[in-house]
């Protein structure tokens, strides 16, 4: 997303370029110009066309560089980090912060804060609530999807993973994981 800007610009700059080498080519120009004609259209309608649409893109070109500058200005931008304290979400929390501040010296990204969202507290007294809260958010997806699946003629089966109190990494993980797939099955 913060690449967005640089890349379009270039992308209008090959535009534009391609436009130039079309412009010098008399015999590319004859050819849109008839092509032009056969729909209507004078040279005079299609240089006008051509011109505007050259103004217009070297206009989105300018803003394309001027977010990149604000992108790339600490006092004006800052990003806010926004996690969940999981594992996998925190790694790519750390991924994208390494990526801001330290991967792009030329365009660092000041980040002054992160949230993390949904930390239990450390005396453990909203542990019911946040369990009430998981369970009956778990039952209402799982319903929503029994019902989406009796919409179908030849609905998948679903099988139910209880809650691990890891997650199944690797090989061993995922036998595990299986093991368990499998013990339900044959019950």
């Amino acid at each position: 997303m913060l690449g967005t800007p640089g890349f379009l610009a270039e992308l209008i700059d090959r535009i534009l370029e391609i436009s130039r080498k079309i412009n010098s080519n008399a015999a590319v120009k004859m050819f849109i110009t008839s092509a032009a004609s056969k729909q209507g259209a004078s040279g005079e309608q299609l240089e006008s066309a051509a011109t505007v649409a050259k103004s217009q893109l070297i206009g989105f070109q300018l803003q394309m560089y001027d977010l990149e500058d604000l992108f790339a200005n600490p006092d004006q931008t800052e990003f806010l980090i926004v996690t969940v304290p999981t594992e996998l979400a925190v790694r790519e929390s750390v991924r994208l912060l390494n990526d801001l501040t330290f991967e792009a010296p030329d365009m660092p990204i000041k980040v002054r804060n992160i949230v993390a969202n949904q930390v239990l507290m450390d005396d453990g007294s909203d542990v019911t609530t946040f369990l009430s809260h998981v369970s009956d958010g778990q039952a209402g997806s799982i319903e929503s999807l029994e019902q989406a699946m009796q919409t179908m003629q030849n609905p998948p089966r679903m099988t139910r993973v209880q809650y691990l109190d890891t997650e199944p990494r690797g090989v061993f993980g995922l036998k595990v994981l299986g093991d368990a797939l499998l013990k339900d099955e044959e019950q």
